[in-house]
């Protein structure tokens, strides 16, 4: 008898030989590298973020971003390697969405429109990861 895991099926996985999956790991691995930036030069992170930081008064916080970001997208790998379904793996950069988006207000409440770059690329990560996220569930 096959025990069956209720987050994983064969038939409803993404197989690593698709696009599809490559498009799910290139945000994962992405937002790794901000969070690891964030932890090794924070100021460069943070004006990276869009709102840049004069002390290291902050570090603290821009640590805690830092392991956020690697957290979030280790667990979009593990997701990938334990082979859940796409619905989970959906769901999931669905909610994942909402970080960039907290980022794009964050960066328009303290900075205003003077960084649209930050602005763009929060926004243009929030839409991407609802894009793929819808794409996920439609392939299915």
């Amino acid at each position: 008898m096959t025990q069956r895991n209720d987050l994983s099926t064969n038939a409803n996985d993404l197989p690593m030989n698709s696009l599809l999956f490559w498009l799910v790991v290139l945000p994962a691995v992405g937002i790794i590298f901000i969070g690891a930036r964030f932890i090794i030069a924070p100021l460069v992170g943070a004006a990276g973020f869009g709102v840049p930081v004069d002390s290291t008064d902050t570090y603290a916080y821009l640590w805690a971003k830092g392991t956020r970001d690697i957290v979030s997208g280790l667990f979009v790998i593990v997701f990938l390697w334990i082979k859940v379904t796409r619905q989970v793996l959906s769901a999931f950069l669905f909610v994942v969405a909402l970080i960039p988006l907290g980022d794009l207000l964050n960066v328009y409440i303290n900075t205003g429109m003077s960084n649209i770059t930050a602005l763009m690329i929060h926004g243009g990560t929030a839409l991407y990861l609802i894009v793929l996220a819808s794409v996920l569930l439609k392939r299915n």
